[in-house]
């Protein structure tokens, strides 16, 4: 459990990283259009580490959560679908924001789609929170289902 939470954190920040260079490599909608998107190199890169971040993020939530008592595990369920919409909700609002905001600019034609100016709506620290919480969430509703160990314990 020791080995998996010094994974957990290590792959967790490179992907916060990655997440954080969706922040940094997104143009203002003020400025003109570039050659086009550069950050589609870091993602190229970064995607294996995302994916091995929802896959241990699951799998040490629902370890851990495994332990808790059931009324607890309900609490934690209803906690991780609250904060997984007000994540949600806060994206999508900026999301909404930046649209607008590219649509009264120079650069309208670019408000729609993934490009250099909306880099932001889908790789920030929001969506990175909608995602870990997401996953801790899967996790707390698989920790619901006895795995073979505690069935074969059972009998």
């Amino acid at each position: 459990m020791e080995k998996l939470i010094k994974a957990w954190f290590i792959v967790t920040l490179i992907t916060f990283g990655i997440f954080k260079l969706g922040e940094v490599m997104t143009t203002p909608y003020s400025e003109t259009p570039s050659e086009g998107n550069l950050y589609w190199i870091v993602l190229l890169i970064g995607w294996p580490f995302l994916l091995l971040f929802i896959w241990i993020t699951i799998r040490l939530t629902h370890r851990v959560v495994a332990s808790v008592r059931p009324i607890g595990k309900i609490g934690l369920a209803i906690g991780s679908f609250i904060m997984t919409a007000i994540a949600w909700m806060t994206n999508h609002s900026q999301a909404v924001s930046l649209r607008e905001g590219i649509r009264l600019s120079a650069n309208e034609s670019y408000a729609e789609g993934w490009n250099q100016f909306t880099n932001i709506i889908y790789m920030n620290q929001l969506t990175f929170f909608f995602l870990t919480v997401g996953c801790m969430g899967v996790g707390i509703l698989l920790s619901f289902f006895l795995n073979k160990k505690q069935r074969e314990e059972a009998v």
